[in-house]
């Protein structure tokens, strides 16, 4: 969107530096407080009705609005933009990523569904020390700038698994077989050249490497071990070259206590079996027939212990004298969960709404103080646990963290983990007066611009009929005006103005629920003009009473407001301007019936009969005749002969209007009396010219 991009453009030109947003005449500063307001950084709360009247630039994220009551927000000029937040989790993400290394360089590269990824510096993310610790096909990462790597083989940048960082290069292993390494041009982590993990070369190996799953490092020796369904590989250079070392199934692989554990399946003996080796290349196996089925992952807890398990449940391990045991008396039987390790303890989510419990050998477990929900990640970093999930309801839970797993924190605010919306109605009612035609509100991260939640509303209009410009922009997989990325919405209605809606991914509504919601409350749209980036407004909007249907007009200058009458009664035109294409976007009633309309004199003619549709500019009418005769009273009467392909009830107040057809001495305009067809594309216009005590004139103009 032009005008969106230029005040991107502008902010980015300043350095980011935030100019003063004002309420009501009073700058938001630290402690600013208004009549119904106030500002607590980096949330402006809307306490009262209002109207507020919000306007300047902040792209920096130093101030958001916050409705907590029902009131009318005034938005003049105003671009607004929450900063990015610090961490996002999603397990059923596309955007989250299946494995994340960094350097310690400010490097990162992350395996997401579509490929290889890296971040530059200042945009890390937050993982777990060691990614392999963390069961789940999540990790925590920050709202960064992810560019696609550089991979060189075909097809590039699919299937990876897993990634790691050896100290001096990043290695990844491939899905559908085979390992690729990174350490920037010239070598090195910024080795002369692009940094580590943009560009990336294939690894040599022996045999076929398929359905590779995970990796792992021995520190000390700069051993790496892989594990996929053909067996194990190693490799001795750092990735560079890899070889088979058994055939043992592996679905998973960790370094611990000096040894790499692997779990997996014993080729022949139809048991689940866990492997370890203290170099990589030697491998001892066992199979435990108490174990759960489908080994999926295995978890260090230090001191030689280990969980292993699967969908079915997990087992505490214990390795010493060089043999593996099994603790306890049975696995232990539980639905979907997660696991993760840290700080001497173990911390899990047992099953569907059973919350999050600890442990300290992975026998004896013990309910934290979070009791209720269900977290499908868990990860620990920086000396605290991170669970992220839904509550016993499915709806989003938020993050919780805890320094041991016994007692739980929400982070603070509620939009901590999916970045702010630009302005939260939440389940108020509340009326958006668009003035001015530089006004655009921006999501953080996985936020809506404009966030409705269930049983809230927004309705938009314009302050005027001067243009009226509202871009609103949703952040990854948000809408631009209703849900965040999991969430449903409340209900829209648009008056007037002018609304640009992108939701922010495809498939994501633009106006409605974010895309891992599942509805709104509705869509109604009265008037305005209303432009959906990806055409999808959810539900499909009404008048209240049936289906609307986008109207597109065209050959606008950009950002001019045109003259739009003859509309359907009650349809708001104020506010209204084209798009940077010269466009308008109007939403008519669904009819297989033609509309006739006038914009800026133009007669136009369309059928809003489904989809985005141009209207069709009309032939002007043609004057073919005129007759004249003088009434009884002195006025004289007029009966104008008209060739047009418009019906008569466009054709009347288009002729009034933009032909000039009659004068009077005083110049006021004169309208039809009376119009009637008399033949296929033919009217008859019946105009009367009172008498005046001053001389009149009559003025007939055709095109």
């Amino acid at each position: 969107m032009t005008r969106l991009t230029a005040l991107l453009l502008s902010a980015a030109l300043a350095g980011g530096a935030s100019a003063a947003v004002t309420v009501n005449g009073t700058a938001v500063a630290a402690g600013a407080s208004g009549d119904g307001w106030t500002f607590a950084k980096p949330v402006v709360r809307l306490t009262g009705p209002g109207p507020f009247v919000v306007s300047g630039t902040d792209y920096a994220g130093g101030a958001v609005l916050r409705a907590e009551a029902d009131c009318t927000v005034v938005v003049s000029n105003l671009a607004l933009r929450p900063a990015a937040s610090d961490v996002r989790a999603r397990c059923d993400n596309p955007l989250s990523a299946f494995a994340v290394a960094e350097n310690g360089a400010g490097r990162t590269v992350a395996v997401f569904a579509d490929g290889l990824y890296h971040s530059g510096v200042g945009a890390a993310p937050l993982l777990p020390e060691d990614p392999a610790t963390a069961y789940g096909a999540a990790v925590w990462v920050r709202d960064g700038a992810w560019e696609a790597s550089d991979v060189s083989w075909n097809p590039a940048s699919t299937n990876f698994a897993a990634v790691l960082w050896t100290g001096s290069r990043f290695v990844a292993a491939r899905f559908r077989g085979g390992f690729a390494y990174s350490e920037g041009i010239g070598g090195g982590i910024h080795g002369g050249g692009r940094p580590a993990g943009e560009s990336w070369e294939e690894s040599e190996w022996d045999g076929s490497p398929v359905n590779l799953r995970a990796l792992a490092i021995d520190p000390d020796r700069g051993t790496l071990v892989a594990a996929s369904t053909q067996g194990l590989w190693m490799s001795e250079d750092e990735g560079g070259r890899w070889s088979q070392t058994t055939n043992l199934y592996a679905n998973s692989v960790v370094w611990s206590d000096g040894v790499f554990v692997a779990v997996g399946e014993l080729r022949g003996a139809a048991m689940e079996g866990v492997y370890w080796s203290s170099d990589g290349k030697h491998w001892t196996a066992r199979g435990f027939g108490d174990l759960p089925s489908n080994l999926s992952f295995v978890v260090a807890g230090g001191n030689g212990r280990f969980l292993a398990g699967g969908a079915s449940g997990w087992r505490a391990l214990r390795l010493g004298n060089g043999t593996m045991q099994t603790d306890g008396s049975a696995a232990v039987s539980l639905g979907k969960f997660a696991v993760a390790s840290g700080g001497g303890r173990y911390v899990a989510c047992a099953g569907e709404g059973t919350g999050l419990r600890w442990s300290e050998d992975g026998l004896s477990w013990t309910r934290s103080d979070k009791r209720d929900g269900t977290f499908p990640t868990i990860v620990w970093r920086d000396g605290r646990f991170s669970a992220e999930g839904v509550d016993t309801n499915g709806a989003y839970a938020g993050i919780w963290t805890s320094p041991n797993g016994e007692s739980w924190t929400r982070l603070a605010d509620d939009w901590d983990a999916t970045g702010r919306p630009a302005l939260d109605c939440g389940a108020h009612e509340v009326e958006l007066v668009v003035a001015g035609a530089d006004n655009a509100l921006v999501g953080g991260s996985y936020a809506p611009a404009v966030r409705v939640a269930p049983g809230g509303s927004l309705a938009v209009s314009a302050q005027s009929a001067a243009p009226a410009v509202l871009d609103a922009s949703g952040g990854r997989f948000a809408a631009a005006v209703g849900g965040a990325v999991d969430e449903d919405a409340g209900s829209f209605l648009q008056r007037s103005a002018t609304l640009f809606a992108a939701g922010g991914a495809s498939g994501t509504p633009d106006i409605g629920p974010g895309a891992f919601g599942a509805k709104a409350d509705g869509a109604t749209v009265l008037g305005g003009s209303l432009r959906p980036a990806r055409g999808l407004v959810v539900p499909a909007p009404s008048n209240d009473v049936e289906a609307v249907r986008c109207v597109v007009v065209d050959g606008f200058e950009p950002g001019a407001a045109p003259d739009l009458a003859n509309l359907p009664e009650g349809y708001g035109t104020d506010g209204v301007a084209a798009d940077q294409n010269g466009y308008v976007w109007l939403w008519l009633p669904e009819s297989a019936e033609s509309y006739r309309f006038i914009a800026d004199g133009s007669l136009r003619r369309v059928a809003a009969g489904g989809g985005a549709v141009i209207a069709e500019t009309l032939p002007d009418p043609k004057v073919e005749s005129a007759t004249f005769a003088a009434a009884e009273d002195g006025a004289l009467e007029v009966k104008l002969r008209v060739s047009s392909p418009v019906e008569a009830e466009a054709l009347a107040p288009a002729y009034a209007t933009d032909l000039s057809a009659l004068s009077s001495g005083g110049g006021e305009r004169l309208d039809p009396e009376s119009v009637e067809q008399v033949g296929e594309d033919e009217y008859e216009l019946a105009f009367r010219l009172p008498s005046s005590a001053e001389s009149g004139f009559l003025v007939i103009r055709a095109k």
